[in-house]
């Protein structure tokens, strides 16, 4: 069966979206949506058909849509398509509150409708290696991890903050990648540095069932990084997310020595040793996740979302808080 999909928003991702759904069989690219008409004119100059609104794409009997709209209209978007019985993947993070995500997760399941969020970075192909490679037991118990998720300010985001934004990303790969089923905050600290509306800058650690986990996310620094490094009781891996590469440094013995100089000798840099990745790009993996869900194979627990949206919000609060309280000190 082809399967008819619409794409909402044709903004940096949507049209990422639409693109690789036009290369995929099986798969009708029915139209695209935007209330731009300049994001139309785009989307119409690569040959995309386009309508005004979701309503109007809800009109046309898709079984499937991704709603790449802003975060702030994701419930707005996804009320109609889930009455129109779309089938629906809906970018990160699932909603601008977790009131309002809460409310599309019980209108997904009481419509019996497969439901998936946008955490993309499941499946870039360096993080299903080292997860698969972490689940083998080659790194033992893990014992801390570090996310580093920073650049630019992205001049398309305005309605969410750096954690809502980016940081969800990495506090989903928490549970991904550890299994633990209830992630706590332990500490949160960031501020405005460049913008005077909402977070630009955090870091905040996290309880994962014992892994001590910081997770740095920022809109100030001048490059882009995108790197995780996990520590276990085995070994150490690093992952770069941009360029797909993976590497483990197995854990090392030392014997006893008589001398310090002796210790010294045996205690030498681990070789980081790659770790095989099949490269390829995260999002048409992603879209190929989803469109399997649509034909009845499992999708992950859109739930989990729940979560990590729930632990950026909680780290958003304390850290707005401790501004207030340094500005009123």
């Amino acid at each position: 069966m082809s399967l008819r999909v619409g794409v909402a928003g044709f903004g940096a991702i949507g049209r990422n979206h639409a693109r690789n759904l036009t290369t995929m069989p099986g798969v009708e690219l029915v139209a695209v949506a935007d209330t731009s008409p300049a994001m139309r004119a785009q989307a119409a100059a690569l040959g995309y058909p386009v309508v005004d609104s979701v309503r109007a794409l809800a009109e046309l009997d898709l079984h499937a849509a991704i709603v790449a709209v802003p975060t702030t209209q994701h419930e707005t978007a996804a009320i109609p398509l889930i009455a129109a019985r779309c089938a629906l993947l809906i970018e990160k993070p699932l909603a601008h509150s977790l009131p309002a995500a809460k409310r599309i997760i019980d209108l997904a399941e009481a419509a019996k409708l497969p439901l998936m969020i946008g955490y993309v970075e499941r499946y870039n192909p360096a993080m299903i290696a080292l997860r698969d490679f972490i689940a083998a037991g080659n790194l033992g118990e893990l014992i801390s991890m570090t996310a580093r998720r920073v650049g630019v300010l992205p001049p398309r985001i305005r309605d969410a903050n750096v954690l809502i934004d980016i940081g969800v990303h990495d506090i989903d790969i928490v549970a991904f990648i550890t299994g633990a089923r209830r992630v706590h905050l332990v500490a949160a600290r960031g501020g405005m540095a460049l913008l005077d509306d909402r977070l630009d800058y955090a870091t905040i650690l996290l309880d994962a069932g014992g892994c001590v986990v910081t997770i740095e996310a920022n809109w100030v620094t001048p490059v882009k990084v995108r790197e995780l490094s996990i520590t276990g009781t085995r070994g150490y891996c690093r992952v770069d997310y941009i360029t797909q590469e993976a590497w483990f440094a197995p854990g090392r013995s030392f014997a006893p020595t008589a001398t310090y100089e002796a210790l010294v000798e045996q205690y030498r840099e681990g070789t980081m040793i790659p770790l095989p990745v099949a490269k390829r790009e995260p999002l048409a993996r992603e879209l190929e996740a989803f469109l399997a869900g649509v034909r009845g194979e499992p999708l992950p627990d859109p739930r989990i979302a729940l979560a990590s949206l729930r632990l950026a919000e909680e780290a958003t609060e304390s850290i707005l808080a401790s501004v207030a309280r340094e500005r009123t000190a």
